[in-house]
Order: C-alpha cells, then structure tokens, then sequence
C-alpha cells in the first residue's frame, strides 16, 4: 500500500510552492506483515536496500522487520517527494539515520541522501529534508518535506552529520 502527494504543483508532479520553499511532499504506507514475509523469503533484500548503519540500528529495535519497513518507506517517500518513483536511485542511496544528544529530538530520524539521489535533490533544488516515522503493528508510514536549499537551518546533534555529509558531497537532512 503505497499513497503519495508531490509539491504544491499538485498532481503533475513535484511543483514548487511560490516562495514557500517547499519542493515536494511524499508519503508512503508499508504493511509490517508483507515486508516481514519478503525479508524471511528473501534474506538478501535487506542488504540491498539498506545500508549497514541502518541495518544495524534496526537489529538494535524491539522488532527488525517493523524498523526496517519504517525505514523502506521514509525512502520511497523522499522519492515521491521529489518527483520520482522506485529506480530513479539506488534504496541505499538514501538512508535514515537518527540524532544523537540528550533534548528532546534524541533519537529523532533524518535522512542522508548520496549519489543519484543527492544528484536529483539537487537538481531539484532540494537541500533539506524533513522526515517523520509512525507505526503500529500492522503498518509503517513515513511522512517527507523536501525544502528547498538554503531554507532555515540545521539544529540540534544532525547539524555535524549535516556538514559532513555536505562536504562529502551528499544532502544531510536534520529534524528542525
């Protein structure tokens, strides 16, 4: 189950919300379920699609299957929210990531964007991501607004991750 709504330019595609700065919107719903059977029936997926970073965050969680289906859809809503479907970039070319400190975005999810998929954001005009993760039992959703570059700016313990990332030549997105 997959649901996604692209910029202020409605449904055309990813359109840019005159002087808002927001790029794009996406969303995406994933059944906890039916990606726990895919990782059992196929054990190399999650190689593929997810980095080892978040390979290892999620086999730190209470339930692996369900932090990874949260992950799996934070990525296909950053594609969304940039106009684009599964294959416009590597999965892994996208990765979640969480802060680190003590305050109250502790352990809040960002996403670092490499390769093709920091190409587009680019291109896009992208330079900030903001992500929001939920879910239950049954469903993960991930929630993303792509902003466009030079709006606001980072804070708290991703703001480091932010410059790295930055001067490796990828987009670091930090929860504001």
């Amino acid at each position: 189950m997959t649901a996604g709504v692209r910029g202020a330019g409605g449904a055309g595609g990813a359109g840019r919300a005159g002087g808002a700065g927001i790029v794009g919107v996406g969303v995406d719903a994933v059944s906890v379920d039916r990606f726990r059977r895919l990782l059992e029936r196929r054990p190399r997926f999650a190689a593929r699609c997810f980095t080892d970073g978040e390979q290892s965050d999620a086999g730190r969680s209470a339930d692996r299957a369900q932090s990874l289906a949260a992950r799996f859809a934070a990525k296909e809503a950053v594609m969304k929210a940039l106009g684009t479907g599964i294959g416009a970039f590597a999965l892994t070319d996208v990765e979640v990531r969480r802060t680190e400190g003590k305050d109250a975005t502790r352990n809040a999810p960002y996403v670092v964007l490499t390769g093709t998929a920091a190409e587009l954001a680019g291109a896009h005009g992208a330079g900030r991501f903001h992500l929001s993760l939920t879910h239950t039992d049954a469903i993960a959703i991930a929630f993303v607004v792509a902003e466009q570059a030079g709006i606001g700016a980072a804070s708290d313990g991703a703001s480091s991750a932010a410059a790295a990332a930055a001067a490796a030549g990828s987009v670091a997105c930090a929860p504001s």
